[in-house]
């Protein structure tokens, strides 16, 4: 199911659950809202660190070892280390219209929103170190590379359709907390569409030769990389859809009857802290 069919399926029900009952249609209230957000996961970056260290050790300690060995074949590896970086961000804008049933007092809304999303995972500097040893003509002569990854990164934007259900606490305050619990969807173009680009340089050192310098870069969306592999008859799995889980905490202040801003932070897959305006009808 794409984004499009996705937006439909959430509009028919929202407006199914709106227009359900004459009592809902007499007292509940529209609300429109504008809100802009700040999107992250660095909370957990020491885990992401050691967990990324881990994963990317073989990978990259193959690929340097492939890259020198293509200009000397007897390079042996004898050990190899790294330390890695890690960092991201984005930003978040939407529109949502909600529904009170419970009219101007009531606790409990229904929320569909459209949402654009800019998510940026990177690795700013992945550093390597490695000692190997030459074997040339009988002859044993020792060797180093020192090796960095820069502005490694991950990139996409997908436009997503949200349902979303909000409970305000004590609605009568005129500052009064709430809880949003929200689903939203995008179509699986988001992620063809999202970029990978990196950047790599290195110096070779062997004992008694000329210092020789390695670089090189790439960037490819998923798409082109799920093609690559496929041509290569390898498997490399992209989903029809990109989900996203919401729960969110906040404060909402009435300046009016009609008019209200919000701030709050909480889970967008990731971790956001948002700000918002909501006009009441």
């Amino acid at each position: 199911m794409n984004a499009k069919k996705i937006g439909i399926v959430l509009l028919v029900f929202l407006f199914s659950l709106i227009f359900s009952s004459q009592n809902l249609r007499a007292q509940g209230h529209f609300e429109f809202g504008f809100h802009y957000s700040q999107w992250s996961i660095d909370i957990l970056r020491g885990w992401i660190e050691d967990s990324l260290s881990e994963e990317l050790e073989e990978n990259l300690r193959d690929e340097f070892l492939e890259k020198l060995q293509e200009d000397h074949p007897s390079l042996r590896e004898i050990s190899y280390s790294q330390d890695v970086s890690f960092d991201s961000g984005g930003d978040n804008y939407g529109f949502e219209i909600r529904w009170y049933p419970g009219g101007h007092n009531g606790s409990f809304s229904i929320g569909l929103s459209i949402e654009k999303t800019t998510m940026r995972v990177s690795l700013p500097e992945v550093s390597a170190s490695m000692t190997l040893e030459l074997e040339e003509e009988n002859i044993t002569k020792s060797a180093s590379f020192q090796g960095a990854v820069s502005n490694a990164q991950f990139e996409m934007s997908p436009l997503s359709f949200h349902l979303s259900f909000r409970w305000d606490i004590k609605p009568s305050w005129k500052v009064r907390p709430y809880m949003t619990l929200g689903l939203g969807a995008a179509s699986g173009t988001a992620l063809e569409e999202g970029t990978l680009s990196a950047t790599w340089s290195g110096d070779l050192t062997i004992e008694g030769e000329a210092l020789e310098q390695y670089s090189g870069s790439e960037s490819k969306t998923f798409k082109e990389l799920r093609d690559e592999a496929e041509e290569e008859g390898e498997d490399f799995f992209l989903p029809s859809f990109f989900p996203f889980i919401q729960l969110n905490f906040g404060l909402k202040a009435a300046l009016s009857e009609n008019f209200h801003i919000l701030i709050d932070a909480g889970v967008w897959n990731g971790f956001l802290l948002r700000g918002g305006i909501a006009i009441r009808l």
